[in-house]
């Protein structure tokens, strides 16, 4: 469903169903599901260690993966956002004939 990591292919090999379904700014739904999952996990990572290593966390630790973590997901997630973002508004709006030509 991709050319790379980063841009998903205009039509799916096996069903040629338009991956972003023709309308401005289709991407943003993926841009917010991707921001939800990359931020939750670091979220879960950070409070996970907290708790894990308590009484004593590894602040110094923590601070600096913490930024670093929070940006490296969102990258490291940006397909499976999309190709959620995709399931998820299949879902919402059942496939039209004008998404298939």
């Amino acid at each position: 469903m991709f050319h790379g990591w980063f841009q998903m292919v205009d039509r799916c090999p096996n069903c040629g169903l338009r991956t972003t379904r023709g309308e401005d700014g289709y991407t943003l739904g993926a841009l917010w599901f991707n921001l939800l999952m990359a931020e939750g996990f670091s979220t879960t990572v950070f409070v996970g260690t907290v708790i894990a290593t308590w009484p004593n966390p590894p602040w110094d630790t923590l601070q600096y993966v913490g930024p670093l973590e929070a940006l490296i997901t969102p990258f490291l997630f940006w397909p499976f956002a999309r190709s959620l973002f995709l399931a998820f508004d299949l879902c919402i709006r059942p496939v039209e004939e004008r998404d298939r030509r």
